[in-house]
């Protein structure tokens, strides 16, 4: 490969690079912002379980998804050659600012904040957890087009994927936790039980002279020192 062909590669590259940069700056506000890196997995909705929520293709479209990490996936809607528009789904537990834009919208789509930004952007707040967006590309897409595309989302399905902190049942103050498999110990009386007299115990009768004393037996005990203590 001679020189010059080399540097003519390497400046089509750049200037490659320039251009989309250049493509996608009007939109840099919707793209996933923030960082994750300092949120808990645990916290954030993989973005694997996203996919099956997209719009299913209509007849000559295709989908093809572009990208795939934690909190966030993307999807290119293609009709033939053309790419239709950008589509996405987002867990905004990694870009918390990204709630504000829809604090002041009083639109709504399914009972959803929904806002437009521009003529070609539109986006979903859905369970106040996952934004859902639609970015027209090539020849553009009008507001109801867009806004239908958000409305095919499984928006049902994704907001049941919003995570819910079950807690613990707390411990009454004052008492202490067993390992499992213990109960706690029981005190005397029980409740509902009255204290009672303590009866005199029968005289036990004697053996008749010279036969040999009674072993006691293996299961015999004392009752009055019997007591009722936990199961193990």
């Amino acid at each position: 490969m001679s020189r010059s062909l080399r540097w003519g590669i390497g400046l089509l590259l750049i200037a490659g690079l320039l251009l989309g940069a250049f493509f996608f700056l009007p939109f840099r506000s919707w793209l996933p912002g923030g960082t994750v890196g300092n949120v808990p997995t645990r916290e954030v909705v993989n973005g694997t379980l996203f996919n099956r929520l997209f719009p299913a293709p209509q007849a000559g479209e295709q989908l093809v998804f572009t990208q795939e990490k934690r909190g966030f996936s993307q999807a290119r809607l293609k009709q033939g050659a053309e790419v239709r528009a950008l589509l996405s789904i987002s867990d905004v537990a990694s870009s918390p600012a990204s709630r504000n834009k829809f604090m002041h919208t009083e639109e709504r789509l399914q009972s959803w904040p929904l806002v437009d930004q521009g003529s070609q952007a539109s986006a979903l707040l859905v369970a106040d957890r996952f934004q859902v967006k639609v970015i027209g590309q090539g020849s553009g897409l009008d507001e109801q087009q867009r806004h239908e595309l958000l409305g095919a989302f499984d928006l049902q399905s994704l907001a049941a994927l919003n995570p819910s902190v079950v807690q613990a049942p707390a411990i009454p103050s004052g008492r202490e936790a067993l390992p499992p498999g213990q109960q706690a110990p029981l005190r005397l009386p029980l409740p509902g039980m009255q204290r009672q007299a303590p009866q005199a115990q029968p005289s036990q009768a004697r053996a008749p002279q010279g036969a040999a004393p009674r072993k006691p037996s293996l299961f015999s005990f004392n009752r009055a020192k019997a007591a009722l203590e936990p199961a193990a």
